[in-house]
């Protein structure tokens, strides 16, 4: 087993019978994956996997919350995301008597994971918890080899002022790219960074990988294509992936690594007659 990072869960919260607010789309695909969907009375905007969560009522945006419309939904516990807040916003529902749990963001394999595990512990489900890792490393093992030099390839995850925004190192796209044995040709910076026309031809991606929530905002992906920085890429460099399955690092995360590793291999050569 990966070992796991430390984290404070509470122990006065029972599990099985919590009506559970989950915030963060890989903290709600967790939370089901481990059969406890049953439990949650409302989800985030973000949590768009299992179909059951999308039908969940929502309680706005991880990052914008607000405790009122948690507070409506009369839970005893919310488990989001680290990156949810703001802040106050949780310090508010403690206030008023709601337990609230917040899970680091994957940002590796050992991070999943944790937070597999640190769930499943909450929730007494220790045994769904062992069967989601198992499949999870078993997939990791079987992955295919995108072969020779690692590839240059860029995360484009929207557009900010007429510039597209690029994730840099220490982001979940940087991870993605590093476990499927490619090279981030962004990690310069840390973090989201936008870049104009110059940069992108400075990076000189050999591909480029784009979440589908940020080409829905770039306008598609023949106006992504149409990129100065981007326009010498042949359509096959360009891959669109599911966002949460990209970025998640959830239980889905060997076939996130399966289908991205798939997707930068390179086309076997042809043949010669």
């Amino acid at each position: 087993m990966l070992s796991l990072l430390a984290i404070v869960v509470p122990v006065t919260v029972s599990a099985e019978a919590a009506r559970l607010v989950t915030i963060g789309g890989a903290v709600t695909e967790t939370v089901f994956a481990l059969g406890a969907g049953d439990q949650v009375v409302a989800v985030d905007t973000s949590s768009t996997y299992p179909q059951a969560a999308v039908s969940r009522p929502k309680v706005g945006y991880a990052r914008t919350l607000a405790a009122e419309g948690i507070l409506a939904m009369r839970p005893d516990h919310v488990l989001a995301a680290e990156h949810a807040g703001p802040e106050a916003v949780f310090e508010q529902l403690r206030a008023a008597g709601v337990a609230v749990t917040l899970v680091p963001d994957p940002r590796s394999v050992n991070d999943t994971v944790s937070m597999i595990e640190t769930l499943a512990t909450l929730l007494g489900r220790p045994d769904r918890a062992q069967a989601l890792v198992r499949e999870l490393l078993i997939a990791l093992r079987g992955l295919p080899s995108i072969g020779g030099e690692p590839r240059d390839v860029i995360v484009v995850i929207g557009g900010q002022g007429g510039q597209i925004m690029v994730a840099g190192r220490g982001t979940a796209a940087d991870a993605m790219l590093t476990l499927v044995g490619a090279r981030n040709a962004a990690s310069a910076f840390r973090g989201y960074r936008p870049v104009g026309d110059e940069a992108l031809l400075r990076l000189a991606p050999q591909a480029v990988v784009v979440p589908d929530h940020a080409l829905r905002t770039l306008g598609g992906l023949d106006r992504l294509r149409g990129q100065p920085g981007f326009v010498s890429l042949a359509a096959d460099q360009f891959v669109v992936l599911d966002s949460l399955l990209l970025l998640g690092m959830g239980p889905r995360l060997g076939e996130a690594a399966e289908r991205l590793a798939t997707a930068l291999a390179p086309a076997p050569a042809m043949a010669t007659p």
